[in-house]
Formats: C-alpha cells, structure tokens, sequence
C-alpha cells in the first residue's frame, strides 16, 4: 500500500525502526553495476566538458520511506533530515543543493522492504515521479548499503546506512550523475584478500575481465589513467572491491603491485571508493567536472540556477498549544497535539517520548505539513509523556526543536457502549474548525427516538450540550464554536442507548 501525502507525514500508527536496534551496516557498500554508457561517451570525447556551474544549482528529490506491510520498520525522520544535510554538505562543493520535493510516499510493503534487484527494480518502475532524483529508504537493499539501478533510474539506501554520518547517499548519487567505482574493474575479485593474496608481491595483470568486457588495470604513472578502472586521472590507483578501513595515514592496511611491478598504497579519501565513511572525504576535481556536465547534458531540466526565496524555520516561533505543558489531559490511547503554523515552515518533525531527554530510544517520531497531529494506540494510561516539535524549510532542513512540553495522560472518557453502526453513520465537518465557525453534525438513517449531544472541553466539562432531540431517521445540528477557546473538545451523541464519541479540534 502507497500512502502519498501532501509534504511529508508519517500516519501516527506507523511505528518507527528505533536507532539502538539498528543492525551493523551491510558488508557491501554499493550493488552499483559498473558499467555507464554515458561516461564511456564522455571520456571518448562525444560530450563537451562543463566546469563546475558557477551559481548554485538547486536539484529537487522525491524520497519514499518503507515500511513492512504492517507498517513498521521505517527510518527514523531525524535521521532523514541529518542524512540529507550530510548529502549538501558533500555537494556543496560541486554547488548543487537538493530540496525536499512537495510530497513524499510512505510505503507499506514487506516484498519492497527486504528485496533483491529484481524487486528493486520493479519498485522504481511503479513509483518513480519524472525529472526527479528519486530514493527510497528500504530496510534491506539487495543485500548492499545502496544501489544506483540505471535501468529504473533510481536510488535505493539502505536504513542501516542512512544515520547521519555515512555517505552512502552521495556515493549513489555520483553514480546517479554518472561516475564509476575509483576500482572499477576488480568488482569480479569477491574479497578484498583475493586481492592481495595474487598481488601484493606480484604485479597485477594489464587488463580484466568485467561481465564481458575488458577493463585495463590503471598504472601508477598515470599511462593509462584516462583509459583505465574510473577513466579520471586525478583519482588514485584503487584495487579495492570490498569495504575497509583505512589506517592513520588514511591508506588501505597493505600495499599492491600495478602491472608495471610498482608498489603503492590506495587512499581513503574519494567518495567513490569501498572505503568506510569514517575515512572518506571528497569527490575529485575530474569527478565534479563530469558530474555538473552529466546534469547539463544528460539531466537536462533537472537543475534550476533560479534562486528560491527561502528561509530556515526558526524553533523560537514554535508555540506549543494543546497539551498545554504539565496538562493532565483527561483519555489514554488516543492525543491530539496542536501547534501554531510557523513562517518558512514547509513542513514539521514532532517527537514524543516518555522521558524528556530525546535520546536514541524516541517513542514516537513523524513528519506532518499540519499544525496538528494524532498519537494513538502506543501511548499507556497513568504515564507522562514529553513532546516537541521542529519546523523545516525544503530546501533548508536544518533547525532545530521548539521547547519540550510534557503532560500526564490520565483519566479516560468511557466508551464502554459505543455503537459501531452509529459511529459509521455520524459526520462532523469541518474538522478541526476555525474559531467563531460553526460545524455541522449529520447523520443517516438513525432510527427513531430521542437523542442527546455534549461538547467536552480537555478537562472533561461540559462545554456545550443539547438534550432532547427528536430524531425521526436523520440528523442535523449546527453547533456555533464563537464561544470555545482553542484546544481538543470531545463531541458525543446518545441515541436510545446507543453512543458515539468524536474528536474535535478548535485551531487557534
């Protein structure tokens, strides 16, 4: 099931993949096939070099997050947005920045979750939107951190490697913009000891094998470096093909042997490396030409050079409104909470927990573009629970939280004889409602008898009511809120014995 949304809101029932129970990272990095046509035309000649665009070019992203089919499983939002910041941070010097685009999918689809490049691709076909950089956050990418699938045109992440700190997501996008592995070619060696067991004391062979083509083995020299592994000159000798870690001097632990019988070190620090984040720095001068001239030429209408007007969402114009801070609020399972709208405010990162420290275990975490929001079905009765909220702007996802509320959930209103047929044939609308609007109670085919309505505030008191209604098969009654303050009320309706009871929100 697809759950598109308008901005990014995650539905309150959905629970989160929490970050303390997180796996380690899978043990390949990228599931990238090596192979671009494109570059192949580039580093032929066939398509004109273009430098690095001097004004920012501003490259929008349709993201999809993926739970099971129950609706578990999905990325933690904080983390989202510290990945996303990490991802500008890299292509800050390239002078690209992505933005959030204006919906994002929330999907809940267990085959999708955990899948294999067949699934993979099939899951791109089905929800790609056109002229987009389309990822997806799935619990398991083909067995890798993440892949570019260049028949879906699309990228998967792994949630394990999306934390904040890793660059998974840049280095697939490089792959969407075109480059290659810095060791291509050596993707048919399945370890890194593979490697050196046949070439740390002998020469390494002039070519190899690679899904039926031949790749030439790079030099140390240089000879061959625009023919050979990436085809970048400015990249070093990278033979590579499985994740490690680099040693202080941010080399590989051993050296090896290039055809010529030169012995030499691989450096940690290019993005497109198998290195660990950790150790990993940057793209290459001959990398961020290739990339900004695949987004002029083979991303037509991707980029906009047309400035935004934006403004980062500050937490100081936040206002906490319902729960009010150290409200006892008066039902268990279900909270309504409520906030003013923000200026610059795209959409809002709400969290609750039931300590006030926001650690890694957060009981609750999702994305609205409303000023309220529904947490249901986690929350346990006689508890206290803490609350805030982050504005954040699309194209500037940094900020941070409004002050922490906390209120007690206490006593529950009873629906010990709520009517399920009279539920299904009760409406109220508008809901929530603007102060001084009126909203209207209908219902059909409701029988015969006498009914009664009462309008209760948060604490639990009447605020308004009216007994005796003859009903006579349908209902209508305009209730006017010219006399409510803003908050959560609770509207219920008694029929010959039979309730219902709604929630009603009066927004400020």
């Amino acid at each position: 099931m697809s759950v598109r949304l308008p901005l990014i809101f995650v539905l309150s029932f959905l629970a989160l993949r929490p970050l303390f129970a997180q796996n380690a990272p899978p043990e390949n990095a990228c599931a990238t096939p090596g192979y671009s046509p494109w570059l192949e035309a580039y580093h032929a000649g066939k398509i004109a070099r273009r430098p690095k665009s001097v004004e920012v070019q501003y490259v929008p992203v349709h993201l999809t997050l993926l739970g099971d089919d129950d609706g578990f499983g999905y990325a933690d939002p904080l983390t989202v947005l510290k990945s996303f910041e990490f991802l500008n941070e890299d292509f800050a010097k390239i002078n690209v920045r992505f933005f959030i685009d204006n919906e994002i999918d929330y999907l809940n689809s267990t085959a999708y979750y955990d899948h294999e490049f067949d699934g993979g691709n099939e899951l791109m076909r089905n929800y790609n939107r056109d002229n987009m950089v389309n990822s997806y956050i799935v619990g398991r990418a083909a067995g890798a951190c993440g892949y570019y699938s260049p028949s879906a045109d699309g990228v998967v992440l792994d949630i394990d490697c999306i934390n904040g700190i890793d660059r998974t997501w840049s280095h697939e996008l490089g792959h969407f913009f075109g480059l290659r592995h810095t060791f291509y070619g050596w993707e048919s060696f399945e370890t890194n000891k593979a490697v050196e067991d046949a070439y740390r004391d002998s020469p390494a062979p002039a070519t190899l094998s690679l899904n039926g083509r031949t790749v030439e083995v790079e030099r140390v020299d240089g000879s061959n470096c625009q023919d050979a592994a990436d085809g970048f000159c400015d990249t070093s000798p990278d033979y590579l093909p499985e994740r490690w870690r680099c040693e202080a001097d941010g080399n590989y632990l051993h050296s090896f042997q290039d055809p010529d019988g030169t012995a030499f070190e691989v450096p940690a620090s290019n993005i497109m490396s198998y290195a660990f984040d950790g150790c990993v720095e940057q793209f290459s001068e001959e990398q961020i030409t290739a990339m900004n001239t695949n987004l002029g030429t083979n991303r037509i209408g991707l980029a906009s050079t047309v400035v935004p007007e934006f403004t980062a969402a500050k937490a100081e114009d936040i206002d906490l409104l319902a729960p009010e801070n150290f409200e006892r609020v008066p039902y268990s399972d279900v909270v309504d909470l409520v906030w003013n709208r923000v200026p610059n405010a795209d959409f809002y990162l709400v969290q609750v927990n039931s300590t006030g420290t926001f650690g890694n275990e957060v009981t609750y975490s999702f994305f609205t573009s409303d000023t309220t929001a529904t947490v249901r079905d986690i929350l346990a009765p006689q508890k206290r629970y803490y609350w805030r909220v982050r504005p954040v702007n699309r194209y500037d996802v940094s900020g941070d939280f409004s002050a922490t509320y906390q209120f007690f959930n206490g006593a529950v209103i009873s629906t010990a004889t709520m009517d399920p047929a009279l539920d299904a044939a009760i409406a109220i609308n508008p809901n929530p409602v603007a102060p001084g609007q009126s909203f209207l109670v209908t219902g059909n085919r409701l029988g015969h008898g006498t009914a009664d309505w009462q309008l209760y505030d948060a604490a639990g008191r009447i605020a308004k009511e009216q007994r005796g209604i003859q009903v006579t098969g349908d209902l209508s009654a305009t209730v006017p809120t010219n006399d409510l303050t803003p908050g959560i009320y609770f509207f219920r309706l008694s029929l010959e014995g039979r309730m219902v009871t709604r929630r009603l929100v009066v927004t400020p």
